[in-house]
């Protein structure tokens, strides 16, 4: 506890930046240096930049903030889907899409469900009871999916973990440029942001839902991306004590 800090011995974050570039002690040195790169990479702060009262080092194009941001990678790498609530139960909880069914649409499998709400009937299109739910083939194998949950119920979020080597790294960042590629990465859903997920607004929101025509169904459009630093604060407890954060970059030149 030698070299322990309060937070109120600084006065603000370019305090806490000058602290951490300019720590002197060797043992702790790395540690710090390491500390100033991810505080800067999360406000969005040039870390290349010696800090000093100037605070140049504050100015950094969006482009440049967001490449930084998105280097910072939760490992084992993940990737986290949106929308995939179903709607209210009967006791006012919200519901989703759960882990079982999440598997099945990411990997293309055909697995028995029970199906005990409403919404997930209709949204699947299956009647009430034991049934094998084939859901469409992405192609994608390796990950295993987790729903989050919160007070209210499910969060309409699911990340999808793979392992932590460069086989699991492929295929999470193959399944992220799925969703890119159709538009519906991290800053499609951004820019979307609805305020309210799971209402009956939702399915006249042709960025949530989309009708098929030949099947006269509609289903729920997923958006997805990697998650990174940034997405810390979206993940379970269980989940965030389990991982680090490692530079997307690195792993990608040690191939």
């Amino acid at each position: 506890m030698e070299h322990f800090r309060s937070s109120k011995d600084f006065v603000d974050t370019h305090d806490l930046i000058m602290h951490t570039y300019n720590f002197d002690k060797a043992d702790l040195r790395v540690d710090h240096l390491g500390l100033h790169k991810a505080l800067c990479v999360l406000m969005g702060w040039n870390y290349l930049v010696p800090p000093d009262t100037s605070k140049a080092y504050q100015f950094l194009s969006a482009d440049e903030a967001a490449a930084n941001q998105d280097d910072l990678l939760i490992w084992p790498p993940l990737v986290i889907v949106h929308n995939t609530l179903t709607g209210k139960n009967n006791f006012g909880r919200m519901e989703g899409l759960g882990n079982k069914i999440m598997d099945a649409k990411v990997r293309g499998k055909a697995i028995p469900v029970y199906i005990s709400s409403a919404p997930v009937q209709k949204l699947l299109g299956r009647p009430q009871g034991l049934k094998a739910v084939r859901l469409a083939n992405l192609g994608f194998y390796g990950g295993k999916s987790k729903s989050m949950y919160g007070r209210e119920g499910h969060l309409g979020m699911t990340i999808i973990k793979f392992s932590g080597d460069q086989a699991g790294l492929k295929e999470a960042r193959r399944l992220a440029a799925h969703f890119e590629m159709d538009n519906r990465g991290r800053r499609a859903w951004a820019h979307l942001q609805p305020l309210m997920l799971g209402t009956k607004d939702d399915e006249n929101n042709p960025h949530l839902m989309i009708f098929n025509e030949r099947t006269k169904e509609k289903k729920r459009i997923f958006y997805g991306h990697l998650g990174t630093a940034t997405d810390l604060d979206k993940i379970d407890y269980e989940t965030r004590k389990r991982v680090t954060i490692e530079s997307l970059r690195e792993h990608t030149l040690s191939r």
